[in-house]
C-alpha cells in the first residue's frame, strides 16, 4: 500500500478490510446506521449514523488532507459512486482512491447510444429505455459518470 495515511470507509460493518498488512497509519469508518453515533477525530474507528453524514465528514476532512492520503471503499455500487465524487471534487486522483467490488449485483448502467441511466439493474444485459438497444453491462465502471456502461453489441434495437 502506498501513501502515509490511509482511510477504509465502509457503508456496513460487514464490509471486510482491504486484503493485504494492515499499514500502520489506518482509519476505519463505517455507517452503523443508529442516531446516537458521533465521530470521534482522535479514533482510529469512527461511526456514522447515515451514508450521506459520513460523505459530509469525508469532504470536510479532504478540505484540508495533504497529499499522501489513500481512501479504501467497499459498499454498494452507488456508495462507492458517491465516495468517488467526493473525492474527485477533493481533486483526488484514481491512484489515490480504491474502489472494493460492489457489495450487491445492484449498479447503474448507462447506454452509451442514448446516454440514458438505468437504475437497479440485475443482469448482464437489458433493453435501453431511452434507443431500445439491447445492451450488455460492461464491467468497466466509469467514476466520472458513477455508472457502468451498456453497449448494444450488433447495432442499434
Amino acid at each position: 500500500m502506498t501513501g502515509t495515511r490511509h482511510l477504509f470507509i465502509r457503508q456496513d460493518p460487514d464490509c471486510a478490510l482491504p486484503g493485504g498488512g494492515i499499514p500502520p497509519v489506518f482509519a476505519i469508518w463505517t455507517v452503523r446506521r443508529q442516531c446516537d453515533v458521533l465521530p470521534d477525530e482522535h479514533s482510529p474507528e469512527g461511526f456514522f449514523r447515515s451514508v450521506s453524514h459520513m460523505l459530509e465528514q469525508l469532504a470536510s476532512r479532504l478540505e484540508t488532507e495533504r497529499v499522501g492520503l489513500r481512501i479504501y471503499a467497499a459498499g454498494s455500487t452507488q456508495f462507492l459512486s458517491d465516495v468517488v465524487r467526493v473525492a474527485d471534487g477533493a481533486g483526488l486522483s484514481a491512484g489515490e482512491v480504491f474502489l472494493d467490488v460492489p457489495l450487491s449485483p445492484v449498479c447503474r448502467v448507462m447506454c452509451i447510444h442514448c446516454d440514458t441511466m438505468h437504475e437497479n439493474v440485475t443482469h448482464g444485459e437489458l433493453t435501453c429505455h431511452g434507443c431500445r438497444a439491447v445492451l450488455s453491462v460492461r464491467t468497466h465502471f466509469s467514476r466520472r459518470i458513477g455508472a457502468y456502461m451498456g453497449v448494444a453489441e450488433t447495432g442499434m434495437g
